[in-house]
C-alpha cells in the first residue's frame, strides 16, 4: 500500500508524551514501528550486539502504549481514514511476514521472529 500514513503514538497517560510520525507509505510506517521497538530493546539492553524477538514481543510493545493508531490517506475520498491498534498490529505482522519471505533465502531466522545485528 503506497498511501501517505501518519502514526499517532502516546506511550503513557500523560498527554505530553504524544507524538506523530509522517510517512509516504504504510510500509515505511510499519518499518518505523519495528525500529521504535528495536530502539527500546537497545535502550533496555545496551550491551546487546544482536537483537532477536518474537512477533508477540512486538505486539506487546504496541499494546503497552496508551494510543497507537494510524491515519491512512484514501485517494478516492481524499481523506485520512483512522485505523486502530488492531489494524496496526495486523498490518505490521503482514508487512514483516512479506519482508521475511522476500529475504528468506539469505536469512536463517525462524518464522515470526525478528533479528538484527548491531
Amino acid at each position: 500500500m503506497t498511501a501517505h500514513t501518519i502514526l499517532l503514538i502516546q506511550p503513557t497517560n500523560d498527554s505530553s508524551t504524544r507524538t506523530y510520525y509522517d510517512f509516504d507509505t504504510v510500509a515505511l510506517a510499519m518499518d518505523k514501528i519495528a525500529s521504535l521497538f528495536e530502539e527500546r530493546l537497545l535502550e533496555e539492553n545496551p550491551r546487546l550486539t544482536e537483537l532477536q524477538y518474537r512477533a508477540e514481543d512486538l505486539l506487546r510493545f504496541i499494546d503497552s502504549h496508551r494510543e497507537f493508531v494510524a491515519l491512512v490517506f484514501e485517494n478516492g475520498s481524499r481523506t485520512y481514514q483512522p485505523h486502530d491498534q488492531i489494524w496496526v498490529k495486523n498490518k505490521l505482522i503482514s508487512h514483516l511476514t512479506n519482508k521475511q519471505r522476500s529475504s528468506s533465502s539469505s536469512s536463517s531466522s525462524g518464522r515470526g521472529r525478528g533479528s538484527r545485528r548491531y
